[in-house]
């Protein structure tokens, strides 16, 4: 997912103007990036260390978040889709799926998958393999656990939790449990690569989709400097959901 080498966006990237004070998730009031025009470009934005405390922003008490972040990214989108709350729930979850979703990476200038491979476990000890979590098990204040195998690196363990379930709703929040590393660098202490998705039924057959990720202020100052990395993948899950190929149209952030 990182390497060594430092990438510019090009000035095309579809982001937003960072007018607001920081990132705005939908739990506390009109979000930040909106979520634009139905099956449109995803409107997305990305804010570093220096520009959050600039502007004086602190992690919203929705997205249960603590300390600075070295980077944030944000990704809004709406769209089409007859699936149920529970189908988009059960895909939102199910970490088995994740080697089959395809990522822009930057690095390589191809197709990747998002990892070799993903299983869910019983417990964080991550000894036995379980089934992807049901529908029906995703329930507030429940934690489900998963393992991936990236490219790069070792497996590591990560923990879901449902913060919100309503009928129309689902707030779920993913970090790691173990740390993440290649070769020799530990690039993310344990909690220290979070995101959270807010899932929303706009109409009958319309959802709303804002995910919110962070590198916090215990990842490596490396991983600070690749948000095309961030942003291609939050948009590769958002494709996966709402059931279109994820590697079909150009990337988010083609470099």
């Amino acid at each position: 997912m990182f390497r060594s080498a430092v990438f510019v966006l090009l000035l095309t990237l579809p982001l937003v103007s960072a007018q607001a004070a920081g990132p705005q998730p939908p739990c506390e009031g009109r979000p930040v990036p909106n979520y634009g025009t139905v099956d449109g470009v995803p409107l997305a934005e990305a804010w570093q260390d220096s520009d959050l405390k600039r502007d004086g922003w602190r992690p919203p008490a929705c997205l249960g978040w603590q300390g600075d972040s070295r980077l944030v990214v944000a990704l809004a989108t709406r769209f089409h889709s007859l699936a149920s709350l529970d189908d988009l729930a059960a895909r939102l979850a199910g970490a088995s799926h994740h080697p089959t979703i395809r990522f822009w990476a930057v690095t390589r200038q191809e197709w990747r998958p998002l990892v070799l491979d993903a299983w869910a476990l019983d417990g964080p000890d991550g000894k036995l393999r379980s089934p992807d979590p049901a529908a029906a098990a995703l329930v507030p204040g429940r934690s489900f656990y998963y393992a991936e195998q990236p490219e790069l690196g070792g497996r590591t363990i990560y923990r879901l939790r449902v913060l919100d379930r309503t009928p129309d709703n689902l707030v779920v929040a993913t970090e790691n449990v173990t740390p993440i590393r290649v070769a020799i660098v530990t690039l993310f202490q344990p909690g220290a690569l979070q995101v959270v998705s807010f899932l929303h039924r706009e109409q009958s057959d319309t959802w709303d989709l804002y995910m919110i990720t962070r590198a916090a202020e215990t990842s490596s100052s490396v991983v600070a400097g690749y948000r095309s990395a961030y942003l291609n993948r939050l948009e590769a899950m958002h494709r996966f959901l709402a059931n279109v190929p994820t590697d079909r149209d150009p990337p988010i952030a083609p470099w």
